[in-house]
């Protein structure tokens, strides 16, 4: 089933009920600069005056085929707000959110992929883009935490290197790796001024970075073995090292070479100890 299908079909659902005030399309399917493929989910949101009353009502699931699979996330507050995430034998996916009438503004305003499909209550129209979702500019504040943290960490995958405790160090490293990533991140947001979306996982970097460097951060993700983790956190180290120097220069931080060099070899010295 195609997604203008399953979009028609839900609009016509919450026509059918009352309580329904307002149907936001969110998502992949209205960003202006994502190329459409088959994969793309259906993420949608009703806004109802009643969360409770529209989530006991589950008639709408069958009506786009066989379950595969299905998830309804716990929340902090289900009198606001209720998730159901359908996954179907057929392929087609569903990402249905049943939100307080409240929120709306509030949603609109923080997630720019949004656009009102059916609105009983005649709110002013908003068009779809992807602002809430670039790269934005980095504090002093926010760029010394990622700092702290990358170097913090790589102690703790040493440990796990000497312990020959192979899942702690290969755990630590992703904490690193993604502290790499939101560095290399600001870097490409200082080159494009950032006023670009790289994704929810950053496969959109590969867009914007030399080709050596993609291929180097592909060299970061080790296999389990201990010589591998080893290399990999000597090659993690040095790319990050070399994008924070770019970023504290462009953003005028403070840059803590000789912290990076003394973490860097106390690690070499604990790796190499006969302890």
């Amino acid at each position: 089933m195609k997604p203008e299908q399953i979009v028609e079909q839900l609009v016509a659902f919450a026509k059918e009920r009352e309580s329904i005030r307002t149907v936001v399309l969110n998502g992949s399917l209205i960003n202006p600069n994502i190329r459409p493929d088959p994969y793309q989910d259906v993420d949608l949101a009703f806004y109802v005056e009643d969360v409770q009353a529209v989530a006991t009502d589950r008639s709408w699931i069958d009506m786009f085929g066989e379950v595969l699979i299905m998830q309804t996330p716990e929340t902090s507050d289900p009198e606001r707000h209720v998730t159901f995430l359908v996954q179907y034998v057929s392929g087609h996916r569903i990402d249905l959110t049943i939100r307080s009438v409240a929120q709306l503004e509030a949603m609109l305003e923080a997630d720019s992929l949004s656009q009102i499909v059916f609105d009983r209550d005649h709110h002013p129209g908003v068009t779809p883009s992807d602002d809430t979702y670039r790269v934005t500019r980095p504090s002093a504040d926010e760029y010394a935490a990622c700092w702290n943290e990358f170097w913090w960490v790589s102690l703790y995958v040493v440990k796990g290197i000497k312990r020959h405790q192979v899942l702690y160090a290969l755990d630590h490293l992703d904490i690193m790796r993604k502290m790499l990533r939101q560095m290399m991140g600001w870097n490409i947001g200082y080159a494009t001024e950032f006023s670009v979306n790289l994704g929810k996982s950053g496969d959109g970097m590969r867009d914007h970075l030399p080709e050596e460097l993609w291929e180097m951060l592909g060299t970061t993700y080790a296999s389990a073995e201990l010589s591998a983790i080893e290399d990999t956190h000597d090659r993690l180290q040095s790319l990050f090292f070399f994008c924070a120097q770019r970023v504290a220069e462009q953003g005028d931080f403070i840059f803590r070479e000789e912290e990076a060099r003394r973490v860097r070899s106390a690690c070499a010295s604990l790796r190499h100890s006969n302890d």
